[in-house]
C-alpha cells in the first residue's frame, strides 16, 4: 500500500507541469536568441544614438511600431502556419483607413467607425479565403490580384485626396492613455498575442492549423474541414490588419493613398524572422511578437542614426532571405537525419 502511494506521489510530481524546465527550454530555444536579440540590438541602437531610443518621442513612436506589426504579426503566423502567405495586407490596411476616415470625415462616431473598418478587414480577409479555398489559387498568386484590386479601391474611396479630419480622441485613447509606460495599443496587441499563444497551443483549432501545414492529406483523413481553417485563419488575417490601420490612424492621423505600402513586407521579415516557417506547420506567437520587436528596433534605428530611409527595406529583405535559408537549412538537415 505503501508503495503504491509512494508510486501515485511520484506519478502526479512527473505529471506536474515543471516550470524551470519551461522556462529553460525558452532560454535556450529561438524565442531565447530573439530575446537575446532584442536586447542586444536595443543596448546597441541606445549606445550609438546617445540615448535617442529612450527619449520620450523616440520610446513612444517605438512601442507604437511594435503594437503595429505585432497586431499583424498574428494573423500572419496563423496564415503561415497553413502553409499560405498573404501579401495583400498591406493594402487591407490602407483601405480600411480609407474607409473609417471617410466615416469620420463625414461626423461618425467612433465606435461605428471601428466597427465598419474591423468589418471591412474581416470582408477583405474572408475574400483572400474563398479565392485560396474555392479558386484553388496558389496563395501568393490570389493575394498578389487581391492586392491589386485593394490598392485600386483605396485610389477609389480617396479620390486622390488626403484626409486629415481623424478625431483627436483616437489618439488620446490609443497612443497617449498608458497603462504603466505601454500604450493602450499595445497593451491590446499584448493581450492579443496571448489568447492567440493560448489557443494555437491548447485548442482543437490550433492542432489542426500545425497539421494543416505540416500533413494536410492527414487533416483530410481525419475528417477535419481545411477549407474552414483557411478561412478563419485569412478572416483573422483581415481583422487583425484592420487593428493595425486603426492604430496607424491613431498615431499618424491621416489617410492617404500610399497608407500601407509595404507593410506586407515588414509583417512577413517579422513572422518569419521569429521562426514561422514558410512550409507552414512550425512556428510561434510569441517568436513572431519577438520579430516584431526587432522589426521595430531596426526601423527605429535606420531614423536615429540617420541613415538612409531605403536601408530598412534593404535590412527587412535581408532579414527575410536569412531566416529562410536557415529554415531550408534546417528542414534539410533532418530530412537527412531521417533517412
Amino acid at each position: 500500500m505503501a508503495n503504491e502511494l509512494a508510486g501515485g506521489q511520484t506519478s502526479l510530481r512527473r505529471d506536474r507541469p515543471n516550470l524551470s524546465n519551461y522556462f529553460w527550454r525558452f532560454l535556450i530555444g529561438r524565442e531565447g536568441v530573439l530575446l537575446f536579440v532584442v536586447l542586444i540590438l536595443g543596448i546597441l541602437i541606445e549606445v550609438v544614438s546617445h540615448g535617442g531610443l529612450l527619449r520620450h518621442a523616440s520610446l513612444n513612436n517605438l512601442l507604437m511600431n511594435i503594437a503595429i506589426v505585432s497586431t499583424s504579426a498574428i494573423g500572419m503566423t496563423f496564415v503561415i502556419l497553413t502553409a499560405g502567405i498573404d501579401v495583400s495586407i498591406g493594402a487591407i490596411v490602407g483601405l480600411s483607413t480609407a474607409v473609417a476616415a471617410h466615416i469620420f470625415e463625414a461626423h461618425g462616431g467612433i465606435p461605428l467607425a471601428i466597427t465598419v473598418l474591423v468589418g471591412v478587414g474581416a470582408l477583405l480577409g474572408l475574400l483572400n479565403s474563398a479565392v485560396v479555398s474555392f479558386a484553388r489559387v496558389p496563395p501568393i498568386i490570389a493575394t498578389l490580384g487581391t492586392m491589386s484590386i485593394f490598392r485600386m479601391l483605396v485610389f477609389v474611396v480617396l479620390g486622390g485626396k488626403w484626409i486629415s479630419a481623424i478625431p483627436f480622441s483616437i489618439t488620446h485613447i490609443f497612443v497617449l492613455t498608458r497603462v504603466w509606460v505601454l500604450p493602450i495599443a499595445l497593451v491590446i496587441s499584448i493581450v492579443l498575442m496571448t489568447m492567440s499563444s493560448l489557443m494555437l497551443s491548447h485548442s482543437r483549432r490550433g492542432r489542426w492549423l500545425y497539421a494543416l501545414g505540416d500533413n494536410p492529406e492527414g487533416v483530410r483523413l481525419a475528417g477535419v474541414s481545411a477549407t474552414k481553417l483557411v478561412i478563419f485563419a485569412y478572416t483573422a488575417m483581415g481583422v487583425l490588419s484592420a487593428v493595425s490601420a486603426l492604430f496607424m490612424l491613431a498615431q499618424s492621423p491621416l489617410a492617404q493613398n500610399n497608407t500601407g505600402t509595404g507593410f506586407e513586407l515588414t509583417v512577413i521579415a517579422a513572422v518569419i524572422l521569429g521562426g514561422t516557417e514558410l512550409m507552414g506547420g512550425k512556428g510561434t506567437i510569441i517568436g513572431s511578437f519577438l520579430g516584431a520587436i526587432i522589426v521595430a528596433l531596426v526601423q527605429d534605428g535606420v531614423i536615429l542614426l540617420h541613415i538612409q530611409p531605403f536601408w530598412s527595406g534593404v535590412i527587412l529583405g535581408a532579414i527575410i532571405l536569412v531566416s529562410v535559408a536557415s529554415s531550408s537549412y534546417g528542414i534539410l538537415a533532418r530530412h537527412q537525419g531521417e533517412a
